[in-house]
């Protein structure tokens, strides 16, 4: 019986940190690896919830003010390499071609606005993307983004 207690003390306590691993960087988002162990962006919605990621791919860069978060990211699935149809390729393989790609894409999260999921584009009401780095550019003007969020380029 303590056992199980002691257990279910430890696993009560993990859910209450669980969100509390990394740095925030405003309004409660923050950096944190996810299954492929990138780097993604998460928050939590309802306190005592699980992480919710945001933007899942490996993150290249970052930029944040009290706004806006603009974000340049890699998914796996942009390196042909990575995607499982090439059954010849080992992990250390796909990692190498993945590092090795210039691909990027590009996002824009407003913490102004409410995250409500939209179940049937699959996306959040606050979050944009992913973009090719003109319509980044375009939707940046559009929202207003200041100019002093910059992201390096490679």
């Amino acid at each position: 019986m303590r056992k199980f207690i002691f257990i279910s003390i430890i696993l009560i306590l993990s859910m209450m940190t669980s969100c509390s691993k990394f740095p925030d960087i405003g309004n409660g988002y923050q950096l944190d690896y996810n299954s492929m162990n990138d780097i993604s962006i998460i928050k939590c919605l309802k306190e005592g919830d699980a992480p919710t990621i945001f933007i899942y791919g490996h993150i290249l860069d970052y930029s944040f003010d009290s706004t806006f978060i603009i974000v340049a990211e890699r998914p796996r699935d942009s390196v042909p390499e990575c995607t499982g149809t090439m059954p010849e390729m080992t992990k250390n393989k796909c990692d190498e071609a993945f590092e090795k790609s210039t691909f990027r894409q590009y996002w824009i999260i407003d913490k102004r606005q409410e995250s409500i999921f939209d179940e049937y584009k699959k996306t959040y009401s606050n979050v944009y993307g992913p973009f090719k780095k003109d319509d980044y550019l375009r939707k940046r003007e559009e929202l207003n983004v200041p100019q002093k969020l910059v992201l390096k380029e490679e």
